[in-house]
């Protein structure tokens, strides 16, 4: 699990960036760890999921480090925020500078040639309305991609992540869905 820089450092879309270097040295340095690199995956929960979803559909980030969109196997998205405009007040004003907030939708990049998606989202997600999922993928399939929309009835923003542990997975059923995504396009 990658980190990346936060605001007030950085402003979008250096975090991107720094995601799109993250993907670039696990290509070139995954096989020294025992993994499997032509088999690549991106996945991120709420802003992770955003910037997952621009490396996903923007393939400027990835092909500052020669690497395609080709080269991702799938992206799961868990209760991003792809289609967010107009902001109008609070701090991501400033996180996402007025020049730059189009380019900032991953919405906006969407094409046939990004990787097979799997995106869930709750219900009940009172921070990122559960509409960005659901337009994400109309516009995936508009354009003839693959998408796999799940969304969980009467679960929250939080509660998406933490049914990816095991002890919690009770409470929905983020993990299944998304191993079961996985083994899919990975062969296993």
């Amino acid at each position: 699990i990658p980190d990346y820089r936060l605001h007030p450092d950085v402003v979008f879309p250096t975090f991107v960036e720094d995601a799109a270097k993250a993907v670039s040295w696990v290509i070139d340095n995954g096989d020294k760890y025992g993994a499997d690199t032509s088999t690549l995956f991106v996945m991120g929960h709420s802003a992770g999921a955003h910037i997952a979803a621009m490396l996903s559909t923007d393939a400027r980030f990835l092909g500052a480090h020669d690497v395609s969109l080709q080269q991702l196997s799938g992206f799961i998205g868990l209760s991003g925020p792809y289609d967010f405009l107009p902001l109008e007040s609070g701090y991501l004003l400033d996180v996402f500078p007025e020049d730059q907030r189009q380019a900032s939708q991953p919405i906006q990049f969407v094409s046939a040639q990004m990787p097979p998606t799997l995106l869930i989202h709750g219900s009940d997600d009172d921070v990122v309305d559960d509409g960005n999922s659901v337009r994400m993928a109309e516009r995936i399939t508009s354009v003839g991609g693959t998408v796999t929309l799940t969304l969980y009835d009467g679960v929250g923003h939080a509660a998406i992540a933490a049914g990816l542990s095991p002890p919690l997975d009770f409470a929905n059923s983020t993990l299944e869905d998304s191993l079961t995504f996985l083994d899919a396009l990975s062969g296993e």
